[in-house]
């Protein structure tokens, strides 16, 4: 849809990083909806972290301070990548990341205030933690900005994975077909089964939501014709004699820039 107005936060003082809110009309007829994102620019070959950062990263932290005309928004993340220094892995996202989230508006007639604390590290050889207060008021008149904000927020909406869940599933690119958790007295592995429907070309499967454990580096198997992939997962227990069984678990599976989330309890 044609985009009619957008608006950008001022830049704070460049450190290690630049942190920003933006929005922008989501362009649909006749919808006040707004598309809003947290734009995080890193210096080149820096990193910053997902939701779950794994066993190397720190998780970003994002409190709203206060939201004028509309509900609190839920901040969405793009699929990440994973990375592995010293052994150690992370999960997120080379030289920065934009994370969308909606915006619906009370009053179409009145602007969107929102006011927000972050928290984040950026990484290189060392992290460094940042920290910032943003403000943005997001008036429904605006129309003399270009649209270069509602460009990059919808490009950012196609990056974030989609919903897997009930009967809709079977029409998505990729889904999870089965979950299950294999125990032995040592050690405890949860195999996922997905399939494709072009093919799988560098399949990834990221595990979180589940508070107590941490997921590895899955062992990929794919069927000959690559529509189908097998992934093996060792699950650490981070409090010892700790089940995973019954624990609620989110699933992010990843391929080509494409991404399903998969909410599920596990059970064997």
């Amino acid at each position: 849809g044609q985009v009619r107005a957008d608006a950008v936060g001022d830049w704070p003082e460049k450190r290690f990083s630049e942190i920003r809110l933006l929005a922008a009309r989501a362009g649909i007829a006749d919808s006040a909806q707004l598309l809003g994102g947290i734009e995080i620019t890193t210096r080149p070959g820096w990193k910053t972290y997902w939701r779950a950062a794994g066993e190397a990263g720190l998780p970003p932290q994002f409190n709203w301070l206060s939201v004028e005309n509309a509900e609190i928004p839920e901040i969405l993340w793009p699929v990440p990548m994973r990375f592995v220094t010293d052994g150690l892995e992370s999960y997120g996202y080379d030289d920065g990341v934009l994370l969308p989230f909606h915006i619906v508006p009370d009053d179409p007639t009145k602007p969107v205030r929102l006011h927000l604390q972050a928290r984040y590290a950026v990484c290189l050889e060392i992290c460094v933690p940042e920290q910032a207060e943003l403000t943005l008021t997001v008036s429904p008149q605006a129309t003399d900005s270009g649209p270069e904000a509602a460009a990059k927020l919808n490009r950012a909406l196609q990056q974030v994975p989609r919903l897997q869940s009930g009967d809709a599933a079977t029409a998505l690119p990729l889904m999870i077909e089965s979950v299950a958790l294999v125990e032995t007295a040592s050690s405890a592995m949860l195999v996922v089964t997905a399939r494709s429907q072009t093919g799988f070309v560098a399949p990834d499967l990221f595990v979180d939501g589940a508070g107590d454990f941490l997921f590895g580096m899955p062992e990929i198997a794919l069927a000959a014709d690559g529509a189908q992939a097998s992934f093996t997962l060792p699950v650490s227990a981070l409090v010892s004699g700790t089940s995973l069984k019954g624990q609620a678990a989110r699933l992010t599976l990843t391929d080509q820039g494409a991404g399903i989330d998969y909410s599920t309890v596990i059970s064997n």
